[in-house]
């Protein structure tokens, strides 16, 4: 059987239905609210559930939001969760704080003219920006009731689940001078060195440990009427008990008992497939770069491998950063080829995106990330609403498709077999499918993932066995979606 097609994406699909904050329901504003909350499915483990309605998560985020807020020069949190909702965007990453960069508003002031932290500065003495001390042992209570509530509350009305990441580990001596952690910033004489605040050792620091279980149990306890939350432990650090501990100190806490814990991406001997933690997140790691379409098909299958009954998500990946391409299609790739491999997907740090996003501090403002990526997000979770694809109940194929074409093309598959497969590729030109095919009759159509778009009439497959079908010309990507 020949079809075809234009644009860079295959996806073969074959059934289903969303449900999620990408579903119909959450484009009028449904979101997790009225005491609902998220949840890994206990049917699907790989995917989560608000009520009736099963979710996958993509979106964009910036960890430095909390800190840029809303500056003199235009940008504006409400805005940025305006962006995501419509496009239908549903997940943000965000750090709760930032610990570290104290001097960043004297060196990025057209970024973060107006920045903010969560404990008090008392003093005595005066930090390294040139303003009193932290007291690490004292909250600013107007942090949680001006900034993270109000943001919280706001993404819940708007569909939009929040992963909160809790802890850095400045592992890099001149990050360490920039925390608050090291004796020049705060009064509580922690005695701590580069390397020591979240690694094990950090559990014998009694002083630490108090430190961090407060501030854990003030977090918890200022969010937890909220069930758009994730949290996560930490920032690609932490010591192996000391990231069991704290997954446990959170699933244990009489303020809010939580299920949805993320270790973090880990550069200790903490394995996530196989810890306490809820669900599994994966930065570059195995990878690579973030460059060519042969990184995006690796990131797919190092994804694969993290498939162990948990939800995974590809949670950190960008532009321009450690030697990142510039192509503002690359992230839409990543979406799809993350969602293909049954993860959840985040564009992440788009901060490089300030002024030129070519570096953080060339004097221009903070802006929302372009529309290409916030488009690329979207038209994949429309196209699953749309259709009423039920995701949730599909799993990683790619041992059913082959590709070929000129321009050495990739094929990812996400399949029930017998009622829906979903075949995304990336590549130019043309090229052709072979897709092995259980049941029948189905459905099969080209789906243009930069357009958000069927290309041509829907055509008819009437039996099982190995078809072919061949796209029309397409660049970039391109999606083959075969229903019952």
């Amino acid at each position: 059987m020949l079809m075809r097609m234009s644009s860079l994406v295959l996806f073969c699909l074959i059934s289903g239905t969303v449900l999620a904050p990408a579903s119909h329901d959450a484009r009028r504003g449904s979101g997790p609210v009225n005491g609902r909350h998220l949840e890994i499915c206990p049917q699907h483990r790989y995917y989560f559930r608000d009520g009736d309605r099963h979710v996958v998560l993509v979106g964009v985020s910036d960890r430095a939001l909390f800190n840029i807020w809303k500056n003199d020069k235009g940008f504006s949190w409400r805005k940025y969760l305006d962006d995501l909702a419509a496009h239908h965007l549903n997940y943000v990453r965000q750090d709760v704080f930032s610990w570290g960069a104290i001097r960043g508003a004297l060196e990025y002031p057209a970024q973060l003219s107006n920045p903010a932290r969560l404990f008090a500065r008392t003093g005595p003495g005066k930090a390294i920006d040139g303003k009193p001390k932290f007291d690490l042992t004292k909250f600013d209570q107007s942090y949680f009731d001006r900034r993270l509530k109000p943001f919280l509350r706001e993404a819940a009305k708007r569909g939009i689940y929040v992963e909160l990441t809790l802890f850095e580990g400045f592992r890099a001596r001149s990050d360490f001078k920039e925390s608050l952690y090291t004796e020049a910033n705060n009064i509580n004489r922690l005695g701590l060195r580069p390397g020591q605040v979240t690694s094990d050792a950090a559990l014998g620091n009694r002083r630490l440990m108090a430190v961090q279980h407060a501030y854990v149990d003030k977090v918890l306890a200022e969010t937890a009427q909220f069930g758009n939350v994730i949290y996560e432990i930490a920032n690609e650090s932490g010591g192996r008990r000391w990231v069991a501990h704290l997954i446990d100190y959170i699933h244990n806490h009489p303020t809010h008992p939580s299920r949805l814990v993320s270790a973090g991406e880990q550069t200790s001997s903490f394995d996530p497939r196989t810890g306490d933690n809820d669900i599994v997140v994966k930065h570059r790691g195995g990878g690579g770069w973030y460059a060519t379409d042969a990184d995006v098909r690796n990131h797919h299958v190092a994804l694969l491998q993290f498939r162990v009954g948990k939800p995974v998500s590809h949670n950190e990946y960008f532009l321009y950063a450690n030697a990142s391409t510039d192509d503002v299609n690359f992230p839409r790739k990543i979406m799809w080829a993350d969602f293909t491999a049954g993860g959840h997907s985040n564009f992440f740090d788009f901060t490089f995106w300030r002024g030129t996003g070519r570096t953080l501090n060339d004097g221009q403002p903070s802006r929302s990330p372009p529309f290409e990526i916030l488009r690329g997000g979207q038209y994949l979770l429309d196209f699953l609403a749309d259709n009423k694809v039920k995701f949730w109940t599909m799993a990683p194929h790619d041992e059913l498709a082959t590709v070929e074409g000129k321009s050495k093309p990739y094929v990812f598959t996400l399949a029930r077999p017998g009622e829906e497969y979903i075949c995304y590729v990336l590549g130019n030109g043309t090229v052709k499918i072979t897709l092995q095919l259980t049941g029948g009759p189905f459905t099969a159509r080209w789906y243009d993932p930069k357009r958000g778009r069927f290309l041509g009439p829907p055509h008819r497959v009437q039996s099982k066995g190995r078809h072919l079908f061949q796209s029309p010309t397409f660049k970039q990507d391109i999606v083959l979606y075969l229903r019952r």
